[in-house]
């Protein structure tokens, strides 16, 4: 034996730290997730497939979608010459065209070129004998689909834009950009109704049109909005084909039943109501992979709503009632949908981890109040919550719970218990009575507002009628200090794309000549209010090219609203139509604030111009250094229940959430605030971040969404909890909740693993949640995390392979990360009770 076959017999080192293993599954369900983990060794895999119309001109890659992704700006070359588009362009298969295609208007084209791709293209596959769900491949990469003249418009529009979203970039001023997913389509409409209702809402809708409407634009969308409504029936029928082909070939007797009753059910879904259990759960997903497909998006917030209560009439008549099924089997078809949601990441599965570096957000929201705050839990809730625990930990599809006043102790038992076994909480919580207020506040009647749903990562949206855009700007609130110390100008030094000492923002006055705190506050009022607006102009350039070039009619059957005006959803379809501002670095902001307000007014400590020269000098020397140890830790911070700083939190928080509602798109979406980060607050953003009056370093990491800036949150989490209640609006004298969020904001809190120990600290937590539904935001997001496990981990990363811990509204595995976001976690104040 060689030297390196005994290496390759070498041992691991055994773990001095136990992670989450997944637990109680069945034979057929371990069976897949262990498939799925195979990753690269699997001999079936759902990577991205090109397929072009073969014209010199075609474009493949949808470069604006990728804008709000500074990351990927890299590979963005010019007039598809970049990385991505030329790879893709190589690689795409042609696909053949009818011969009047290119008469054909746009939508047509689009939905003509899907139908062909997803039915004589790409393979219908049942994954293998354990999958009793149809619906294999999804990742696609497709054509525009435009004419050359189309093409020639579409590169003059993109060219003149681009420019100016890499240079909002790297200023400083955060991201943005329009991009797909993030929403939740009608599936309560396909599981009652099906696409057939689909498909005779809009024939009736065209055949009202007169003769010109017919041949215009409202007639070319519906008539293509026909079309797509009836390609999931074709498709299913083709699955159904294949699953009486592989009857011939199956190992048993049962798998044979099995297969007879998944071709049946695809005979009958989605195209029919559903009428079973299983048949509502292929429902759901044939919708949504088409989706994914159409979009050439894979997963990213396209979501699914309250599962649990459009399946549960199903449910309850085949599990509870007539018994036709097992509770066990019924987990089982969840489980082939797990496995199925999980496969998105093949998209890119040769890169690291299967590609995957955090959850691409398939949320499915479970539990919450009904329209007179009553529990809607039921026991579909419970065992959908019981499949999410025992296949943890894995990404998809990524469970919202709702909680609110009257959430059952069973609930919250059963939520205390699994986080208790988690790293990175497998679900998110949400809080109804704080989310329904800021769903009011954006104008859905209360009527309505208590059937909301969430997306992606914690974004709340209506269900079936609207699209939030809930990830599509990120402003970098942070950036409002900079102007405001240098008159609207960067500071010097930080001219990165601009010419040294160009006037950005608005002329606010040298600060150095305020002589009060009011003075200062109200010209950063102005920069803040010019940072809105600056990030809503921007945007604008990439929405009007993808309402023009990018047409979606499969998912604007899916959005009512959009075959009633005979508009795609991407030009203003939907019934409810909104982009979210999602505010990065808000407590970097207030902290600063704070710390101004505090040493240069009240105490009369610095002068403006001592705090200037130190951010300058990025703190270092002992004198600047001597003013970041008091800026970090004598200043008040936002965190700590303390009404001074959470009051002037307050009043920032309402300040630039109001400037939002001032605009709208040219394609009649208004524009409402929220709070996520993503990651941005951690890597793309501070990067280009000066070094800020909170004591905070240049290109170090900015706060979090809601949360308080790290090691600032030193009073306990109850603490934190009230700021974060305070913050969002507090309550009305008559204790009614208010919400400046409608999007909602992005709480995470880390706790040490020892504080659910024993029964006694359970309940505890348990007191802790209900408080948080009376004092805290819309969302929380919990880490049970050991820092020494973590550093641990870092050090042996192959003994942690599965470590998932939540980064902000999303989980990812620790060691996909990098080492700059798991310090970051690290650093995190781990909360007891």
């Amino acid at each position: 034996m060689s030297d390196l076959d005994n290496k390759s017999e070498v041992k691991k080192e055994v773990p001095k730290y136990n992670i989450v293993e997944p637990h109680d599954l069945s034979s057929r369900s371990k069976w897949l997730r262990e498939y799925y983990f195979k990753g690269v060794k699997r001999e079936w895999n759902n990577q991205y497939m090109p397929f072009t119309t073969g014209t010199d001109w075609d474009i493949i890659w949808k470069e604006t979608d990728y804008y709000v992704a500074p990351e990927v700006h890299f590979y963005i070359g010019n007039k598809g010459k970049g990385v991505f588009e030329g790879a893709l362009r190589s690689m795409a298969l042609p696909v053949k065209l009818p011969d009047n295609f290119w008469e054909l208007s746009l939508p047509e084209r689009k939905i003509r070129f899907f139908e062909e791709v997803m039915l004589n293209y790409i393979p219908q596959e049942i994954i293998s004998e354990n999958d009793l769900i149809a619906g294999g491949r999804f990742n696609t990469q497709l054509s525009n689909c435009l004419t050359k003249k189309e093409t020639k418009r579409y590169w003059k529009n993109n060219l003149n834009v681009r420019q100016k979203f890499y240079k909002f970039h790297k200023s400083g001023f955060g991201n943005v950009g329009a991009t797909a997913g993030h929403l939740i389509p009608d599936h309560e409409t396909i599981i009652k109704k099906g696409f057939k209702y689909i498909y005779e809402k809009a024939e009736t809708q065209y055949d009202q049109l007169n003769e010109r409407e017919k041949k215009g634009p409202k007639g070319q969308e519906l008539r293509a909005m026909m079309e797509a409504a009836e390609v999931p029936r074709k498709l299913a029928m083709k699955y159904a084909e294949e699953c009486r082909r592989l009857k011939e070939t199956a190992s048993s007797s049962e798998r044979v039943e099995e297969l007879e009753q998944m071709a049946k059910n695809l005979e009958k879904v989605p195209w029919e109501p559903a009428e079973t259990f299983w048949q509502g759960v292929q429902a759901i997903w044939l919708t949504h992979m088409l989706i994914m497909a159409e979009e050439s998006y894979p997963g990213p917030g396209i979501s699914f709503g309250r599962t649990d209560l459009h399946l549960w009439h199903l449910y309850k008549k085949d599990v509870v009632d007539e018994k036709t099924i097992s509770k066990e089997f019924a987990k089982d078809i969840l489980g082939s949908f797990w496995f199925h949601c999980n496969t998105a990441y093949d998209a890119q599965i040769m890169v690291g981890k299967q590609g995957i570096t955090s959850a691409f957000g398939q949320l499915m929201t479970l539990s919450g109040c009904g329209p007179n705050g009553e529990d809607l839990t039921n026991e579909l809730t419970y065992t959908i919550l019981e499949v999410v625990d025992e296949w943890s930990p894995i990404l998809e599809p990524k469970p919202n719970v709702r909680l609110h006043r009257n959430s059952p102790e069973k609930l919250l038992n059963i939520i205390v218990d699994i986080v208790s076994r988690s790293q990175g909480a497998p679900f998110l919580i949400n809080f109804d009575e704080r989310s329904i207020a800021g769903m009011i506040t954006e104008g859905i009647s209360p009527e309505e507002a208590w059937d909301y749903a969430c997306v992606g990562c914690l974004e709340n949206t209506m269900q079936g009628n609207d699209r939030s855009g809930t990830v599509n700007c990120n402003p970098n609130l942070t950036k409002s200090i900079e102007l405001t110390l240098w008159n609207g100008k960067n500071m010097p030094g930080n001219d990165v794309v601009t010419k040294t000492g160009q006037q950005i923002g608005p002329k606010t006055g040298n600060p150095e000549s305020f002589q009060t705190w009011e003075d200062f506050w109200n010209a950063w009022k102005k920069q803040i209010e010019f940072l809105i607006k600056y990030t809503v102009d921007t945007y604008n350039l990439t929405e009007d090219i993808r309402a023009e070039f990018v047409p979606t009619p499969y998912l604007s059957t899916l959005v009512r609203g959009c075959i009633e005006k005979g508009l795609d959803i991407r030009r203003g379809g939907p019934e409810l139509r909104f982009i979210t501002v999602e505010g990065v670095g808000f407590a970097t902001t207030v902290d600063s604030l704070l710390a101004i307000k505090k040493f240069v007014y009240d105490d009369n400590k610095y002068s403006i111009t001592q705090i200037k020269d130190a951010l300058i000098n990025n703190f270092e020397g002992e004198e600047f250094a001597v003013i970041q140890t008091m800026l970090k830790n004598r200043a008040p911070k936002y965190g700590n229940d303390v009404d001074d700083a959470d009051e002037l939190a307050r009043k920032i928080m309402k300040v630039w959430s109001d400037e939002t509602w001032k605009y709208k798109t040219s394609t009649n979406y208004q524009f409402r605030p929220g709070m996520l980060s993503w990651n941005y607050w951690a890597g793309a953003d501070a990067g280009f971040t000066v070094a800020t009056p909170n004591g905070r370093n240049k290109a170090t990491f900015l706060s979090n969404a809601i949360c308080p800036s790290n090691g600032a949150d030193l009073k306990g989490p109850t603490a934190v909890t009230n700021s974060v209640g305070v913050v969002l609006g507090g309550k009305t004298e008559n204790g009614a909740y208010i919400n400046y969020l409608p999007n909602g904001s992005s709480h995470t809190i880390t706790f040490n693993p020892s504080i659910l120990k024993d029964p006694e600290h359970k309940e505890k937590f348990k007191s802790y949640l209900k408080g948080y539904v009376e004092n805290g935001g819309t969302c929380l997001q919990i880490n049970m995390l050991d820092v020494e496990m973590l550093k641990d981990a870092q050090k042996h990363p192959e003994n942690y392979t599965n470590l998932l811990v939540r980064i902000t509204g999303y989980n990812a595995y620790f060691n996909a990360i990098g080492k700059e976001l798991q310090d970051e976690i690290i650093a995190r104040e781990s909360h007891k009770i």
